[in-house]
């Protein structure tokens, strides 16, 4: 009697959940050559085609949708299991893949890395630059950093909002010199301005009279580099919203000057993307435990709380 091969199974669920057989053998730490294999003795074994391959892209049969809708939420759930269990923190292991922004990794999760491997020595951490929202699950990553300004876009990612960074309006002294000093945000309507690509308007709110008040942006520069759009408005190219702890050098040594003082924009958010999973692997629980304690050190940061913000259907 021939019993079955769940490795082959496994193989079959990661390529159609990665959306390929190249993700899936980089999730699976595997040669590709040994997922297509696996592939493909799963379709001789139950005799009917599972996927459909071409030089572009992959798409399941509808074979391969029915099997993938029965057996996908059990090896799920078998993932789940095996990687929250967790015998202490010298048993942390494997691969964790990260994704966050330039200036978030530099700045915040530099510190966290460097310890999380120095106290795990069998665990190996992988770092992605991205500017942008990915997906966790679909991209291969264990977690996905977003610093946005604005609400998450729904989607099938179970997002954790981990901090808010409060931010305010800098400008160079020379330009304030040149425009005068706002009053108001309606000031800013003739002033050169720098924002991120996200970013169409601006919102402030009064902390007096409790209103807000939405600035339209047609900014002279947009960048998602933050440290880039520090160093435009220190130049005097246009006066900009930023996280004090971008710029804290530059208004220190009076290059950058705080605007108005009665208006605070929208704070940054911090948030932890994680694949729609029932339990959390060990080593991604870990991981933002040791975030949420460096942040909690941070004096421009504010903890939020570690609840779910979305899991929705896409």
């Amino acid at each position: 009697m021939r019993t079955n091969d769940w490795n082959d199974w496994h193989c079959f669920v990661s390529v159609a959940r990665l959306g390929g057989f190249t993700r899936a053998a980089e999730r699976m730490d595997v040669p590709k050559s040994t997922v297509s294999m696996a592939v493909a003795r799963l379709e001789q074994r139950l005799g009917v085609r599972l996927l459909e391959r071409s030089t572009r892209r992959m798409r399941l049969t509808e074979d391969g949708e029915r099997l993938m809708q029965e057996i996908g939420p059990l090896f799920e759930r078998l993932e789940d299991i095996a990687d929250h269990v967790d015998a202490g923190d010298a048993s942390l292991s494997g691969v964790l893949r990260i994704a966050a922004t330039y200036e978030f990794g530099s700045m915040q999760l530099g510190d966290v890395i460097t310890e999380m491997m120095l106290r795990h020595p069998k665990l190996s951490i992988e770092v992605d630059v991205v500017s942008g929202i990915v997906d966790p699950l679909a991209d291969g990553y264990d977690i996905a950093f977003v610093v946005t300004a604005l609400p998450l876009p729904d989607s099938r990612q179970v997002a954790r909002r981990v901090f808010d960074t409060s931010r305010s309006l800098f400008a160079s002294p020379e330009l304030v010199a040149r425009h005068g000093l706002p009053r108001t945000p309606a000031d800013l309507a003739h002033w050169p301005l720098i924002a991120a690509p996200y970013e169409s308007e601006w919102t402030f709110s009064s902390t007096e009279e409790h209103e807000s008040v939405v600035v339209p942006l047609h900014p002279r520069l947009r960048t998602a580099n933050a440290w880039l759009r520090v160093r435009a408005a220190v130049s005097g190219l246009g006066a900009t919203v930023l996280a004090r702890s971008f710029c804290e050098d530059e208004c220190d040594a009076g290059r950058l000057v705080p605007l108005l003082p009665g208006y605070e924009p929208n704070p940054l958010r911090i948030y932890a993307l994680l694949p729609a999973r029932s339990l959390m692997p060990a080593k991604s629980r870990h991981f933002l435990d040791a975030v949420e304690a460096l942040l909690t050190d941070t004096p421009f940061s504010r903890p939020a709380p570690w609840v779910t913000i979305n899991a929705l259907p896409g």
